[in-house]
């Protein structure tokens, strides 16, 4: 037989959960709810009632971080549900919305934001392929490196690009 051990938590270890995981929580929530501002609510509100449970002293758990993403997920699961209807009329409108051609402008302005923090040799190396349509190859020989370089550099720059881009699509859409 496996027996949980529970212990009591602090407001102070509390408080370094949050800071820890508070990201990692939002995310999370933000995969599940697609709303950005919903999925830091969720995530504030869970810590505020275990914030006042540890307060009054109450507050006793086996495994934070499981309980941590065990609420966050049963809570966002339960804001999808029951805003799954809002959610699709909204999006019916935003589609109409006047401001998404500010919107789009907006996000192309953020791109090139994300491909200026590009390291270097990174960015230039993207700007070269994308923007120039130079091949590998070619990339390769002007910058004296080789294909691989040139590979590596392209699938780490538009790995982070595209992380990127999701969390903006969720924010700016979700």
């Amino acid at each position: 037989m496996c027996k949980t051990i529970l212990m009591s938590i602090s407001s102070t270890i509390l408080e370094k959960y949050f800071n820890k995981l508070y990201r990692p929580l939002c995310l999370y929530a933000l995969n599940i709810t697609e709303s950005y501002e919903e999925s830091e609510d969720i995530v504030q509100q869970i810590f505020v009632e275990l914030l006042e449970k540890a307060v009054a002293g109450s507050l006793e758990v086996g495994d934070m971080k499981g309980y941590l993403y065990t609420v966050v997920r049963n809570r966002a699961v339960k804001y999808a549900k029951k805003n799954q209807e809002k959610v699709s009329v909204e999006s019916a409108m935003y589609l109409t919305d006047e401001n998404a051609l500010s919107i789009s402008v907006e996000e192309e302005a953020l791109v090139w934001d994300w491909i200026d923090a590009l390291p270097t040799e990174r960015r230039n190396i993207f700007l070269m392929a994308k923007q120039q349509g130079m091949k590998y190859k070619e990339i390769a020989i002007q910058l004296d490196i080789s294909v691989k370089t040139v590979e590596g550099q392209m699938g780490k720059a538009l790995k982070a690009l595209r992380d990127k881009a999701i969390k903006i699509y969720l924010f700016f859409f979700g």
